[in-house]
């Protein structure tokens, strides 16, 4: 089944909800998602960046991670991404307002992911960042504060002591 049908079944499922009245409960197909904030966009034009998908999908929420995959030889797009909104509420507007709509030239699927496996850890990654691959953005997820910068090189124990007394700062800061 293409990506056209699956989205036209879902806009299909989502009508007869409304005309049901279970669209906003329990009965809903949405509330087997509820614990993910995470969805799938597949079908976007190679050319947008990830700035172009966050403008566009931010306007049913918050969006606090994406994942645009891209090769990794040519660092091209692949054409699908995943996106976790700050509230899972905001998961359900995009399915249902984004589902088989056209972007660039092109018909997007949006759909609800259940258990999103988040991409390998780089070396690179914050705190902030590995929790979000580690555990996602789900309502319930405790996030810790951003972190500031380390200085990867070690010139000189004034640079270390400047970046400790940074840290410190930042963390009281965040404390309030």
């Amino acid at each position: 089944m293409n990506s056209q049908t699956k989205a036209r079944l879902l806009n299909q499922l989502n009508e007869k909800e409304l005309e049901s009245g279970s669209a906003n409960t329990n009965k809903s197909w949405h509330h087997v998602y509820r614990e993910s904030a995470w969805i799938y966009v597949g079908g976007l034009d190679f050319q947008l960046t990830e700035g172009d998908v966050v403008c566009v999908f931010s306007q049913w929420g918050e969006i606090v991670n994406l994942n645009l995959l891209r090769d990794k030889k040519t660092g091209k797009s692949k054409g699908f991404a995943f996106i976790c909104y700050e509230d899972q509420r905001s998961t359900i507007l995009a399915v249902d307002n984004f589902n088989g709509a056209t972007i660039a030239g092109r018909s997007i699927r949006v759909d609800h992911v259940k258990d999103y496996k988040p991409p390998k850890e780089h070396e690179n990654d914050d705190d902030l960042v590995k929790t979000l691959k580690e555990l996602g953005c789900a309502p319930g997820v405790e996030l810790p504060p951003p972190s500031a910068p380390s200085s990867s090189s070690s010139s000189s124990k004034r640079k270390d002591e400047k970046n400790s007394a940074y840290i410190k700062q930042e963390s009281k800061r965040y404390k309030k």
